[in-house]
């Protein structure tokens, strides 16, 4: 990924000033009167300022507890275990074809340029589409950096040339407006704290007419999964609250701009596209 182009769209998430990249010191600087500085550690960006010790804290050491394989296991049902784990929690295991199914149709709509993937996770779902879209520069963007390195493996090992890992705040991205033509958030709605920070994001970093798409659990759609995951998930920080139902997503989508809302519901995972609203 070429760093200087990679500027051009970054703003301190400090100060708000532009940002330069310093081969130097292997970090983006900001340029305003005090001068603050994020590394490149490892291939990844890191623009977590101080670490959050509420919600997010919990959030992310619920993930780094499962990092890595057993986390794409559970995602992807590719053992005995996983799928009855899936089974049991979501009642199905028939949404996991559709996440992969997603991707293939998620920037076929979206105009060339930037695309923000967040959270990335392990990269297990989307790393593979990347190599596919050379008319995209993705930005893969996670809190967690156990998940993050996960990803870095994938994409060192296909030698992507248009994809950066960023470590970031999903409630305060260091981008500027209007930056990126597509956004996609797989099974990270669920997870985020202060969702309406972050959903307030995505619409300031997405062009007029640009693509918001996804997936995450919807409350109110299986009893036993609301239990599980609404209750006794939540108490381990793999899910925050509150959690959205159907008719609740689409209203926060709603009162920011967002229009074209399409959604489709396997059990209690919802799959969601929309658009943000062109100018007039």
């Amino acid at each position: 990924m070429n760093h200087d182009r990679i500027a051009r769209i970054l703003k301190c998430p400090l100060c708000s000033s532009d940002m330069r990249y310093s081969p130097r010191a292997l970090a983006y600087v900001c340029n305003g009167k005090v001068l603050h500085a994020f590394p490149v550690k490892g291939e990844i960006v890191d623009f977590v300022c101080a670490e959050d010790g509420g919600r997010q804290a919990k959030v992310n050491r619920a993930f780094s507890r499962i990092a890595g394989r057993r986390y794409e296991e559970i995602a992807t049902g590719a053992t005995r275990s996983a799928r009855l784990v899936n089974k049991v929690l979501w009642g199905t295991t028939r949404f996991i074809p559709l996440l992969f199914e997603m991707l293939e149709s998620v920037t076929e709509d979206c105009e060339p340029g930037f695309f923000l993937d967040i959270p990335v996770g392990t990269g297990v779902f989307t790393a593979g589409e990347y190599s596919r879209q050379p008319n995209f520069d993705f930005i893969a963007a996670d809190y967690n950096r156990g998940m993050l390195e996960c990803a870095l493996e994938k994409i060192r090992a296909q030698d992507f040339g248009n994809v950066m890992l960023v470590r970031a705040d999903a409630r305060k991205l260091p981008f500027i407006d209007g930056s990126f033509s597509g956004i996609l958030t797989m099974n990270g709605i669920c997870a985020f704290p202060e969702k309406g920070r972050v959903l307030d994001e995505f619409s300031r970093l997405l062009k007029p007419g640009g693509k918001l798409a996804g997936s995450f659990y919807a409350r109110g759609e299986r009893f036993a999964t609301d239990l599980i995951a609404g209750k006794l998930a939540a108490s381990f920080g793999w899910f925050t609250r509150p959690l959205f139902t159907e008719k609740e997503f689409i209203e926060e989508l709603e009162k920011r701009g967002f229009n074209r809302i399409i959604t489709r519901k396997i059990n209690s995972i919802l799959f969601f596209s929309s658009r943000k609203v062109a100018r007039v």
